[in-house]
């Protein structure tokens, strides 16, 4: 499941090295990584939320155009101006590029990618309804993992969590679609699907759960 990670995700969430606004609105880089703890557009941001989200960018070593280590008041700065413009929000963030004077590099990326992946594991095994997942076949792993990824591990899908909780792969497959619905969030929503129906064919036809079936799809 991890070896297939960033294949799987990449053609969704683009790998870039500066900020961007995903379709929500809310500050992200590298491969679809939030770095913004305030709520999607129209809504502003609180103080609180700001001040939270620069010190979540902060977390993250952005370089300056010269090569140089960042400080805490330019990444705020751009944290700022990139959340600013909404106008751009639905044009993908290669949009951001003319707009961004930070960056970070390829190890940088690699890093909170694989940061992000291991934590939203941590926290979602750490919930009752979630609690067999290593016994899971690798496909439903990977559904939830990525579901996770685009709403963050504390999201709240009751029937979605009751089904899983019972194996019921095909009712989570139909309770594991979120919005907006455009763009890659339909594409990884369609991924999602596929992964939790590769899951009852796994638990039915008494398939190895370690492989990863959704890693071969075309």
């Amino acid at each position: 499941m991890r070896e297939n990670w960033v294949a799987l995700n990449e053609p969704l969430e683009g790998v870039l090295p500066f900020m961007y606004l995903d379709v929500r609105g809310l500050v992200t880089t590298g491969m679809g990584n939030l770095i913004d703890k305030s709520k999607p557009i129209p809504a502003t941001p609180t103080d609180a939320q700001r001040d939270a989200s620069h010190a979540l960018a902060a977390e993250i070593n952005w370089l300056t155009e010269n090569g140089d280590t960042a400080t805490f008041e330019q990444v705020a700065d751009e944290w700022d101006a990139v959340k600013k413009r909404t106008d751009l929000a639905d044009r993908g963030g290669g949009a951001f590029a003319p707009f961004t004077s930070l960056h970070i590099e390829s190890d940088e990326i690699d890093r909170i990618v694989g940061d992000k992946l291991s934590s939203n594991e941590r926290f979602l095994t750490n919930r009752s309804e979630f609690a067999d997942f290593d016994s899971w076949p690798a496909d439903a792993q990977f559904g939830l993992l990525s579901m996770a990824w685009a709403l963050g591990a504390g999201f709240r899908f009751p029937h979605f969590q009751d089904a899983v909780a019972q194996r019921d792969w095909e009712t989570a497959a139909e309770e594991c679609v979120f919005g907006p619905h455009r763009g890659t969030i339909e594409l990884r929503n369609a991924m999602d699907q596929q992964c939790f129906h590769n899951a009852t064919t796994v638990d039915k036809q008494g398939l190895d759960p370690s492989v990863l079936i959704i890693s071969s799809r075309g």
